[in-house]
């Protein structure tokens, strides 16, 4: 399975060494440094999180500071994807991605996952983007491309870490959309029926 977050610390890197130019021609330097640069420890942390954790990091109370910390990322993301006029590697806006659909600010999640799917030309080869797609396409109801999503998922990665999770939301949107046969066979078959299913899909704007 491949991972978007290769090129995580390339680009807190960039942002650091940009956060310390802004920094040395600025009074307010030392808040500016601090508000557009990842630290080393802070990079190490962000490249553990992406969509598998969606729904696993509390984000209130003992988990305030992985808030802040994502919040923090997205800015330096968006900061640097700005600056670059958006001319930076699909891998950060799958990255971004993940950052927002964990904040739970799917609008945005959306938006930065549709960019790399429109960037990356083997995007079906990561599961994580899959996932990431599938929960933003089921939390507004989009079904259809949920349930595709989902069950590509499935199809790159049969032992995907999150694949109780899918069944599970599989399962209910079969039965919300009266499809009983297939809503059964999530639950009675484990998904033996996948293998039929096409490796590449077709998404929706």
């Amino acid at each position: 399975m491949k991972s978007c977050g290769v090129s995580l610390a390339t680009a807190a890197s960039a942002f650091c060494d940009e956060g310390k130019k802004m920094a040395a021609g600025k009074e307010i330097g030392e808040s500016k440094e601090g508000s557009s640069s990842l630290t080393a420890e802070e990079r190490e942390v962000l490249g553990g999180l992406d969509s598998r954790l969606f729904g696993f990091v509390r984000l209130h109370e003992d988990g305030a500071r992985t808030k802040t910390l994502l919040g923090k990322a997205v800015r330096c993301y968006e900061s640097l994807i700005l600056k670059a006029e958006g001319k930076v590697e699909s891998d950060f806006f799958c990255q971004l991605g993940h950052f927002n659909l964990l904040l739970e600010d799917y609008p945005k999640a959306l938006s930065a996952y549709q960019r790399y799917y429109s960037l990356q030309t083997d995007y079906w080869k990561n599961a994580a983007f899959l996932y990431g797609l599938g929960l933003v396409y089921f939390y507004y109801n989009a079904f259809h491309w949920a349930i595709k999503a989902f069950q590509e998922v499935l199809y790159v990665d049969p032992s995907f870490c999150r694949a109780k999770e899918i069944h599970l939301r599989l399962g209910l949107m079969f039965k919300v959309n009266t499809d009983y046969e297939s809503s059964l066979k999530v639950g009675a078959s484990g998904f033996s029926w996948i293998d039929t299913i096409p490796c590449v899909c077709v998404w929706g704007g």
